[in-house]
């Protein structure tokens, strides 16, 4: 079966349209419609995120199930370096650029399943609902929780870790990018500089249920960029999206008491690249008649 097919496949399986595929690629739909149109597969360089999107392995999208069983059989001869160097320098300049591509989207595999490792590691993040049916994204670790400041610059080094990855809003279906300008943003901006206590330990341990405040995030509002800096990263203007997380408190023994309730705003800029990015998250506030017990 072809790769294509393959996709087509799986986006019935799941019932996925190709609009949300293209929103959750970055894929433009045209593009998809092509590879059915025109029986063509997609370009390499795309297949990761086509993987991610449809929640399958590499493995699963360009091997048919004898390949795969082939693969398995013969690990224990590739692995001899000697053996595969051999091979390397026998073969034809096209199996060389196919065993290139491959290794390549190895390591690219390897990278992502690393990147995975750790966040699962660092993040004790749930969802739930409150009486009402609303969405609340419980952090139930704090991760950043010196007495007295919190350091901004460990909060940047951990945002880095999500760069490159995108989520989409449950509600409206926006993808909602991570890119390389949030952790200055979230972690200096004029916003961050001028909150303080509660606030800004709230804000530091937003940034590790950052994936689900965008998934659960609900009305959207739009402005226009006035602002010269952002004429090129926000040129298509800016977005809000409300959402709100619990974080615990603890006693003086340490023991869990209850979860405070917090409604944050998510600033998103609309780039001309036609993406929309996470800038921020701001107007971090406590629900004073909200709190979840144990």
């Amino acid at each position: 079966m072809n790769i294509y097919e393959k996709i087509f496949d799986r986006l019935a399986e799941l019932h996925m349209s190709q609009i949300e595929l293209s929103r959750r690629t970055g894929i433009a739909t045209s593009t998809i419609s092509d590879w059915r149109k025109k029986k063509i597969n997609p370009q390499a360089d795309k297949l990761v995120a086509i993987c991610k999107a449809l929640d399958m392995s590499l493995v699963d999208l360009l091997c048919d199930e004898d390949e795969e069983e082939e693969k398995v059989v013969q690990t224990d001869y590739m692995l001899d370096e000697r053996h595969i160097v051999e091979v390397f320098r026998m073969s034809d300049d096209e199996t060389r650029r196919r065993l290139l591509r491959y290794f390549e989207l190895v390591g690219i595999c390897n990278q992502i399943n690393d990147n995975n490792a750790v966040k699962k590691n660092n993040r004790n993040v749930s969802v739930i609902q409150d009486i009402d049916g609303n969405n609340i994204v419980v952090i139930n670790d704090i991760i950043f929780k010196r007495k007295r400041s919190v350091n901004w610059k460990d909060v940047r080094e951990y945002l880095k870790e999500y760069i490159g990855e995108f989520y989409t809003i449950v509600a409206t279906g926006d993808a909602i990018y991570i890119g390389s300008d949030l952790p200055k943003e979230y972690s200096g901006s004029k916003y961050t500089n001028s909150i303080k206590g509660m606030n800004a330990k709230a804000k530091a341990n937003a940034a590790t249920g950052i994936p689900e405040l965008i998934e659960i995030a609900v009305g959207k509002h739009f402005r226009n960029n006035e602002e010269d800096k952002h004429k090129r990263d926000a040129k298509n203007g800016w977005y809000r999206y409300d959402s709100r997380f619990a974080l615990p408190v603890y006693g003086d023994k340490g023991e869990l008491e209850r979860y405070n309730i917090f409604h944050a705003s998510l600033l998103v800029r609309h780039s001309n690249d036609g993406k929309m990015y996470l800038y921020d998250i701001i107007d971090i506030k406590k629900e004073t008649s909200n709190s979840l017990g144990k």
